[in-house]
């Protein structure tokens, strides 16, 4: 964590906020009569998929969820999801993507049975997210809907940081955000929760931006430069390391800034313009997915 955003918010750094919410979810954990099992796949040789799996394996058997992490060639995964959809024992499934980089993931990721997606990524979680549907069954109120474990991350760091006001019903009324990623599983996604919760968000990918109000995209002209200086948050997600890095003199005092890629998507001088700069958010995104993993059980496996 860099040293400004350490001494204006020393309880700002992902870890140490995971921490919080992973502390709550072991004692509730300690509550429960039945073990929770998830498997998580990983079927390619990806270096940031490697060490994320390994990551998520240690963190869920600390606070006591069973977790298998099984190894296997990219033409056997179709079969092993079909296997622990339906297998009673597993209550989560887990893919560790990109696996072949193409759309066969999207048909993966729509594979696996709603109730063990602990992603949130497949279809019947996604059209609820965009529906602003934030039950997990029609007409059980009690059972509270799973989202994309990335993006809730992002919006669980931004209440950390008093920029997302759990306690509103427009959290962030008023804001504009700019975000350089536009992927079904992160990118829009968060647009859409963020222009829920009253944001006007710039979202930008390769084949230009679009603008989200209310969680309805629209076609808008818009450039890079112009977004970013009108945003109050910018939040980046390339996994390109020949993307133009943001820069301090692309945007203005006091911006929050957050990364959410491998690769670091702003210049070092950014520190120079705001106080609340979030280069990573892995440790809250394995935080999210056991709070998925835990929310999934409760709705369909107790």
């Amino acid at each position: 964590m860099n040293q400004s955003l350490q001494k204006q918010y020393p309880d700002l750094d992902p870890g140490s906020v995971a921490e919080q919410y992973i502390e709550e979810i072991r004692k509730e954990i300690q509550t429960l009569s039945a073990r929770i099992r998830v498997i998580g796949f990983i079927a390619s040789d990806d270096l940031p998929s490697l060490t994320y799996a390994r990551a998520t394996k240690q963190k869920f058997e600390q606070v006591g969820i069973e977790y298998e992490l099984k190894s296997l060639k990219r033409l056997e995964l179709e079969d092993e999801i079909l296997r622990a959809n339906g297998d009673r024992d597993i209550h989560g499934i887990f893919i560790y993507f990109p696996i072949f980089r193409n759309e066969q993931d999207i048909y993966l990721r729509n594979l696996v049975d709603y109730k063990k997606d602990i992603e949130a990524g497949s279809l019947y979680w996604t059209k609820k997210l965009y529906a602003n549907d934030r039950v997990a069954v029609s007409g059980e109120t009690d059972k509270k809907a799973v989202i994309p474990c990335t993006p809730l991350a992002i919006l669980k760091m931004l209440t950390a940081a008093g920029v997302y006001s759990e306690n509103e019903k427009k959290p962030v009324d008023g804001k504009i955000v700019t975000i350089f990623n536009r992927s079904e599983v992160i990118g829009r996604p968060l647009a859409v929760m963020m222009s829920n919760d009253g944001a006007k968000v710039y979202s930008f990918d390769v084949n230009g931006p679009l603008l989200f109000e209310n969680a309805k995209p629209a076609e808008i002209e818009i450039s890079r430069e112009e977004a970013l200086m009108d945003s109050d948050i910018v939040i980046t997600g390339v996994p390109d390391k020949y993307f133009r890095k943001v820069s301090a003199s692309e945007i203005k005092p006091g911006t929050v800034c957050i990364n959410f890629s491998t690769y670091p998507n702003f210049e070092d001088d950014i520190e120079t313009h705001t106080d609340i700069y979030i280069p990573r958010v892995g440790p809250m995104t394995v935080a999210m997915c056991m709070r998925n993993t835990l929310r999934l059980f409760r709705n369909f496996h107790c």
